[in-house]
C-alpha cells in the first residue's frame, strides 16, 4: 500500500459574506457576554462619580435610563447593540437616553438649589 501525503495547509474557501457573518456573530456574542457581566456596573452607574452631588443626581435617574447611559457612554456600545441587549427599538433607546440626561440635569439643579438653601440657613 502506497503512503499518501495529505496537504492540510490548503485554505478552506468560503464566500466573503459567510466569513463576515461568522465574525459579526462571534463579536456580537462576545460583546453581549461582556454586557451581561457588566450588569452590576449598569445598575450602579452612579458609582462612577466621586462627587456626592453627581452621585445623588444619577442615583435618582430611573434604572432603565441609567442602563442606556451606561451602555452608551461608559461601554461605548452601538445603538443597534443596545437595542438588541435591552430588547427595545431605536427610537425608544434614543428617547430613554435623552430622558436620562434631562433627569440627571434636573436632579443636579435641584440638589445645587437645596445645597444653597441649606448653606443659607446655616448662616442665620
Amino acid at each position: 500500500m502506497k503512503n499518501q501525503n495529505f496537504n492540510f495547509t490548503n485554505d478552506v474557501q468560503m464566500p466573503n459574506e459567510e466569513i463576515k457573518k461568522i465574525l459579526e456573530n462571534s463579536l456580537y456574542q462576545k460583546s453581549m457576554q461582556e454586557a451581561d457581566n457588566s450588569d452590576v456596573n449598569i445598575n450602579h452607574l452612579e458609582n462612577i462619580f466621586t462627587d456626592e452631588t453627581y452621585y445623588l443626581a444619577m442615583k435618582t435617574v430611573p434604572l432603565l435610563e441609567r442602563k442606556v447611559l451606561y451602555l452608551s457612554y461608559i461601554e461605548n456600545v452601538r445603538l443597534n447593540d443596545i437595542c438588541k441587549r435591552l430588547k427595545l427599538q431605536k427610537n425608544q433607546v434614543i428617547s430613554l437616553r435623552n430622558k436620562a440626561i434631562m433627569h440627571f440635569k434636573n436632579n443636579l439643579r435641584l440638589l445645587y438649589k437645596a445645597s444653597k438653601l441649606k448653606k443659607g440657613n446655616n448662616k442665620i
